[in-house]
């Protein structure tokens, strides 16, 4: 428990009774010390305090009695580019991130600074809180410029805002206010100070505290009727996860800059904001000004695109299958997931493959080994068995050349199932004959029915539809955005993902869509929780038959919306969250919005295009069926020329 002890007054009594019903549950508060008022804090349970004296902060004594070294956090700022260098916003942030303060109590001419200053220390802090709660003391008799003391943005933004003013610093008579939080939000860049509502009058003399019931049902239901309260929805056309449509009804108003058009909103993330205002009794709009990308966040706490849209607090609610992305999570909030993606690609099928390798096909490897080996056989025996047979009759030749080469040539004839003018005069000769003439049958029938098979069959060269094949073929794929990568971890990915980053190409939309009739390159889509498929609207029907979905992810994540820091609304959207995956209506959302707006039958192409289809019923021959066939008859007709050619050229030196 902290003590501030000058002499006794009221503001103990009221500050007291603040800690009490607001900070025990937090994990600490930050106390802005101010000189003139004397106060003394009693809670029932120890309150956890840090005590923070603004008016050191600007001497040379600060430095010497901080128990931080502020200048490592200044030097971070330098670093990032934060241009930031006020000490207000350096102290509050490391007040968030290293001890963890939840509330907050400021006092007098430190109010306008501290709401200043205290968005850019949210952000730039990587600790933050869901349950901040602020509280303002302030007199009529140290009031200086009351237009300037709550006019700064937090007073709009932040319901949790508690106002404790008296006529005097030694009264006796205090009220305690809050700020109108619900109804219509005010988007002046400069909206001006607002109304505080009334809560409590306490009188310490009278010890008499006048509460203000319908007031105290406001308060306890500021996140609960928002009254109308707009939230504002970052949306581009980006099928089923949100899309537009300026025919349909009911429209939404549009606060673009370049359009004062309304638009109908529709889509699987869009449909939970809808819900969820419609429960809470809000407003959705909308914010155009993005048409095609989800952008990024840069270290100076500065982005663009829907992300930046929502850094900038220009919109409230950044979607369309959003991944966990850390850049953005460190000046950002995020919600619980939305579902589950996976990002997979369109990859060229495969082609027919054309080679004369085709007529080696029916056999493995080593079953060649064997024929040729029985082939050795066949013609050894021949040329043994006819030796034999010329050495047994004296009146033929008895020459082994002459016998090798009838082996070799009886062989090669009795495996192409032709026969020979050669008249054999021995038993032994024409058992050899037929022995092989039977081994031969056999394997030219096996042989030509698995030609018949393969040339019927077309043989597929292998296609790069798989994560490690997508790899092994160093197939280029690419998208729209560098934000299908962006989620990788390099220093965590295995080298087969880390490899794949180093293929991805960003081109624009009219590219990829150019690119899909002719390059051999894949082209990303997006396989949502329960099977659809989201950008494929790039690929034109067309282009659709030189393509396959691959069997797998590349690799997949959980989206989620980003929210700005301090999203009021971030703990019940959460809970809104849960309760709509654990009732189904995430199922039943995607398979609605995919069938109102999305091509059923072009749906089912794509997944279809993972298997061959194999139920292709009879198929006529064409010359792809037999170009290997006519590849190598070429070669052997090429190859008897020149054997001709050199025939001749021999005969005629002979003769000479």
């Amino acid at each position: 428990m902290e003590y501030f002890l000058i002499e006794s007054n009221y503001w103990s009594t009221v500050l007291s009774f603040l800690a009490q019903e607001y900070f025990l549950n937090s994990h600490s508060t930050c106390i802005l010390w101010h000189s003139a008022f004397d106060f003394q804090l009693h809670s029932v349970e120890p309150l956890p305090l840090i005590t923070m004296d603004s008016q050191r902060w600007f001497t040379n004594v600060s430095n010497d009695q901080d128990v931080y070294d502020y200048n490592r956090k200044r030097n971070a700022f330098k670093r990032n580019g934060i241009p930031h260098t006020d000490d207000w916003i350096l102290r509050l942030t490391v007040a968030i991130e290293q001890s963890h303060c939840e509330n907050f109590l400021a006092f007098q001419e430190q109010i306008p600074d501290f709401a200043r200053s205290f968005y850019h220390a949210s952000i730039h802090s990587i600790w933050r809180s869901l349950r901040n709660r602020f509280v303002f003391v302030y007199t009529e008799e140290l009031l200086e410029d009351n237009e300037n003391y709550f006019s700064e943005y937090i007073f709009q933004d932040q319901p949790n805002i508690l106002l404790v003013t008296s006529q005097y610093l030694n009264s006796s008579s205090f009220e305690i206010k809050t700020n109108r939080f619900v109804g219509h939000r005010n988007f002046h860049p400069s909206p001006g100070p607002i109304k505080f509502d009334l809560l409590y009058k306490y009188d310490a003399l009278e010890k008499d505290m006048t509460w203000n019931k319908e007031l105290k049902r406001i308060l306890s239901d500021k996140l609960r009727n928002l009254q109308g309260r707009e939230v504002v929805i970052g949306v581009f056309d980006y099928k089923p996860f949100m899309l537009l449509d300026y025919d349909k009804q009911p429209k939404v108003y549009d606060r673009a800059s370049d359009t004062k058009e309304a638009v109908y909103i529709d889509g699987t993330e869009v449909r939970l904001m809808l819900v969820f205002c419609e429960l809470y009794n809000c407003t959705v709009q909308v914010d155009t000004s993005e048409s095609a990308d989800w952008g990024d966040v840069y270290p100076n706490a500065t982005g663009y695109g829907l992300v930046g849209m929502v850094l900038d607090r220009r919109n409230d609610y950044g979607i369309g299958g959003m991944y966990l992305w850390y850049e953005a999570y460190q000046y950002m909030d995020m919600t619980h997931f939305l579902g589950r993606s996976g990002v997979t690609c369109l990859v060229p099928a495969p082609s027919r493959l054309i080679s004369w390798t085709l007529l080696l096909r029916p056999f493995q490897a080593l079953l060649w080994m064997c024929v040729m080996l029985c082939l050795l056989l066949e013609s050894l025996a021949l040329c043994v068995t006819r030796r034999w047979e010329h050495s047994s009759d004296a009146s033929l030749p008895h020459t082994w050349m002459g016998s090798l080469r009838f082996g070799c040539i009886s062989t090669l004839k009795l495996f192409v199932n032709q026969s020979t003018s050669y008249v054999t005069r021995s038993y032994a000769l024409r058992t050899v004959l037929v022995a092989s003439y039977m081994i031969d049958i056999i394997l030219t029938t096996v042989y030509s029915g698995g030609l018949a098979a393969i040339l019927t069959l077309p043989t597929m060269e292998e296609a790069a539809d798989s994560r490690q094949r997508l790899f092994d073929h160093k197939l280029i794929w690419t998208g729209t955005s560098q934000a299908w990568i962006t989620t990788i971890d390099e220093g965590s990915a295995d080298p087969v993902l880390l490899g794949l980053m180093e293929h991805y190409r960003v081109f624009e939309a009219a590219l990829i869509s150019a690119f899909s009739h002719s390059e051999q390159m894949g082209f990303v889509v997006e396989r949502m929780q329960f099977g659809h498929l989201g950008n494929t609207e790039l690929i034109a029907n067309d282009a659709l038959e030189r393509l396959k979905l691959m069997v797998d992810d590349i690799y997949f994540a959980f989206t989620v919306a980003f929210v700005p820091r301090l999203w009021p609304h971030l703990n019940a959207y959460n809970d809104f969250i849960l309760a709509w995956h654990s009732s189904g209506l995430d199922k039943f959302w995607e398979w609605k919005i995919a069938a109102d707006y999305m091509n059923a039958h072009r749906q089912n192409r794509i997944v279809a295009s993972q298997k061959p289809n194999l139920d292709i019923g009879p198929v006529k021959l064409g010359i792809d069926n037999f170009i290997g066939l006519i590849l190598l008859w070429c070669f052997g007709m090429i190859c008897s020329l020149f054997t001709f050619a050199g025939e001749l050229w021999r005969g005629r030196n002979l003769n000479y």
